[in-house]
């Protein structure tokens, strides 16, 4: 088997250009819980864990996100709405940020956009339900 270079994606490449770039040192904060939601992220590097404190101020990471994971996309969908959950570098991370405004602009000049953030929200959230179900089976 022979490797070439890794192979580019234009799509990819092309949202990019339009983010913002900024790196976060491991354990900073990203995204605030009950701050106004109103930039989509997009993880370039790193891992980011999202948590919840709960009654007693106890944090509780509700999953880790990756490379190639988005960030905050629900916002996008629903105006108006404060963060859930905080964000927070689990590793030092390299984060592209948008604003719903400006990637709604790009979803109408590249829809594909949207496909992938579609795929990614899904897959998402099918993980939970898969894993829940192979626990029922195990318990049952």
């Amino acid at each position: 088997m022979v490797l070439g270079k890794p192979q580019t994606d234009p799509t990819l490449e092309w949202f990019l250009s339009h983010c913002h770039i900024h790196k976060y040192p491991s354990k900073s904060t990203l995204i605030h819980q009950g701050e106004k939601a109103e930039t989509l992220y997009y993880i370039v590097k790193g891992s980011v864990a999202v948590l919840i404190k709960d009654e007693e101020g106890k944090e509780m990471i509700l999953s880790y996100l990756n490379q190639g994971d988005f960030i905050g996309e629900l916002g996008l969908f629903e105006e108006g709405q404060e963060r859930s959950a905080w964000g927070r570098a689990k590793t030092a991370c390299e984060v592209a940020e948008i604003s719903y405004k400006k990637i709604r602009q790009l979803i109408q000049v590249n829809p594909d956009i949207l496909m992938r953030l579609s795929a990614k929200m899904h897959s998402r959230r099918r993980l939970p339900s898969e894993d829940l179900g192979i626990r029922a089976c195990r318990d049952g």
